[in-house]
């Protein structure tokens, strides 16, 4: 199934298309191996010595900001995406995603699991009736 958005798709072939299943994909799976559940990341970083426990909130920033660059690089290159509102789109819906998991949002005090929940579920329902067809 090519992945760029078009006239004669259904709704529901959009909504599939505007979210990056593989990209979230791997950024849960590195997130569980670094155990970014809610309870399980300090959001305080202490001086050296540094342990692994440390290390997750930073290496947990780092597999987001690198996921999020590699959204547009994937869908353009990978999956022959050219429609530009389809890129943005498909990485603020990641972003999103991310959000609603915690992950970063949680290490910068900044995560409200009910505004994820709430957010993620008007984007997904929304967004497809706005993205024009290339």
């Amino acid at each position: 199934m090519a992945r760029e958005v078009n006239t004669t798709q259904p709704y529901s072939d959009k909504l599939v298309k505007l979210i990056p299943t593989e990209i979230i994909g791997a950024y849960m799976v590195l997130s569980n191996i670094l155990g970014s559940a809610a309870g399980n990341i300090q959001t305080s970083v202490k001086p050296f010595p540094v342990t692994d426990n440390d290390l997750k909130p930073i290496l947990l920033q780092v597999v987001f900001f690198v996921l999020l660059i590699l959204t547009p690089v994937y869908l353009k290159k990978i999956s022959k995406v050219n429609n530009v509102t389809q890129l943005i789109v498909t990485t603020v819906s990641f972003i999103i995603w991310v959000y609603t998991l915690g992950g970063p949002f949680i290490v910068w005090g900044i995560y409200y699991s009910l505004i994820g929940s709430v957010v993620l579920v008007l984007w997904s329902v929304i967004i497809p009736l706005f993205v024009p067809a290339k």
